[in-house]
């Protein structure tokens, strides 16, 4: 695989089975993360109570369909930044990624649409009625079994994209580049509401965007000790 040598910069091994239309590459590498840590500082935030949550129930099953699409999109970028780190296709990205998709989208589906839709659907029903629906889904959203799905897709999360916290700090990326994608990686454990899903995928929208539009350096015509001819 080509290595691009930079003199004074990184040395970067970009994968070619990545290679998109520079425009539509750079909307799938801003637009989820900025998206996403937009989208977090409005998640819903409702009291427990029945009440409440048949109030909030159309904007908490909405956000959370918005929410799921946009963290397809926000791996995509993810696996685009890894291909310039030639680690696309490392076990830490695939298995990392993997489980950030298939976990976390599977508490968003449960814990966030599944109980918006069903204590919108329990508008309809009697007082009664409306507190056993609450008390089944009351936990969806809270710690406890259906929050180990959150858990799993989070620490996917975490493996993908501190493994590339690391990969850029050994290529030679800037400091904050690299920091800002490790603080990805550690801000999400927080959880993804805000502030700390605000924190996690805007530090991921910070470091794409440094690691598009840093200053360019000069490019060598001779082997210098950042990389090879």
């Amino acid at each position: 695989m080509p290595t691009e040598t930079v003199q004074g910069g990184p040395s970067y091994r970009a994968d070619p089975t990545w290679r998109l239309p520079q425009p539509l590459r750079r909307a799938l590498l801003f637009m989820p993360p900025f998206a996403l840590a937009v989208l977090e500082v409005f998640h819903p935030n409702p009291d427990f109570n029945v009440q409440a949550l048949l109030d909030a129930s159309t904007w908490f099953a909405w956000f959370h369909v918005i929410q799921l699409v946009l963290t397809g999109l926000v791996a995509l970028s993810v696996l685009l930044i890894a291909a310039d780190y030639d680690r696309a296709n490392a076990w830490t990205t695939r298995l990392g990624i993997g489980a950030f998709l298939v976990f976390f989208s599977a508490y968003d589906t449960l814990a966030g649409i599944g109980t918006g839709l069903a204590m919108h659907t329990a508008r309809e029903l009697p007082a009664a009625q409306q507190e056993g629906v609450f008390a089944v889904v009351k936990d969806w959203p809270g710690v406890g079994p259906v929050f180990a799905l959150s858990i799993a897709g989070t620490l996917g999360w975490v493996v993908a994209v501190g493994a590339l916290a690391l990969a850029a700090r050994r290529l030679g990326a800037s400091r904050l580049e690299w920091i800002a994608v490790a603080l990805a990686a550690v801000f999400l454990m927080g959880g993804h509401p805000f502030p700390w899903g605000t924190l996690a995928f805007g530090s991921l929208f910070v470091a794409v965007l440094y690691h598009e539009w840093r200053p360019a350096p000069r490019k060598s015509d001779n082997t210098n000790e950042g990389g090879v001819r």
